[in-house]
């Protein structure tokens, strides 16, 4: 006698094999053997967690590009100083803590929630720093400040929602 052979069932969403009587797919979670409301309930919520993705990257991207801004302003700033004070020490410092910013912008392409919380402490922390240096630096540019915090603070957010789904 012939043995019959049966192939296997595979998945119609991502082509992985599942058993005859097995309703999910074990890796995508498609409902194979499910109603068609299932199925259809499937695919709205991958077009849903698309979006969110991409809305989700726009802000991350956002956030990147509010330091590459801050490593600017960083930059521009030690150099004004230099000129108007002529004291070379306030442009080294400015410029390390631009390359350090720009290091932060170009790793948030790979690690975004790591690289966006330390921008983050680190604009924070130079806020402080000048503020106890200088009190009136607190006030200045305040609207500037508030942009970059929020920039930072929802992609930060984003960053964590991706992580999570």
């Amino acid at each position: 006698m012939e043995d019959l052979l049966i192939a296997p069932k595979t998945c119609s969403q991502c082509n992985s094999e599942i058993q005859l009587v097995q309703k999910y797919c074990n890796d995508c979670g498609y409902p194979e053997g499910g109603t068609e409301q299932e199925q259809s309930g499937f695919h709205a919520k991958q077009v849903i967690k698309k979006r969110e993705q991409a809305e989700a990257s726009s802000q991350i991207k956002k956030a990147r590009n509010s330091i590459f801004v801050v490593a600017a302003i960083a930059f521009l700033s030690g150099i004004y100083y230099y000129f108007k004070l002529e004291d070379s020490s306030i442009l080294i410092v400015n410029t390390i803590l631009s390359l350090c910013y720009l290091l932060l912008g170009f790793w948030s392409q790979k690690r975004p929630l790591v690289a966006l919380i330390l921008a983050l402490l680190v604009y924070l922390t130079t806020i402080v720093i000048n503020g106890l240096l200088d009190p009136t630096t607190i006030y200045k540019g305040i609207l500037i400040k508030i942009f970059i915090l929020g920039y930072l603070s929802k992609g930060i957010n984003s960053a964590l929602q991706l992580r999570n789904a």
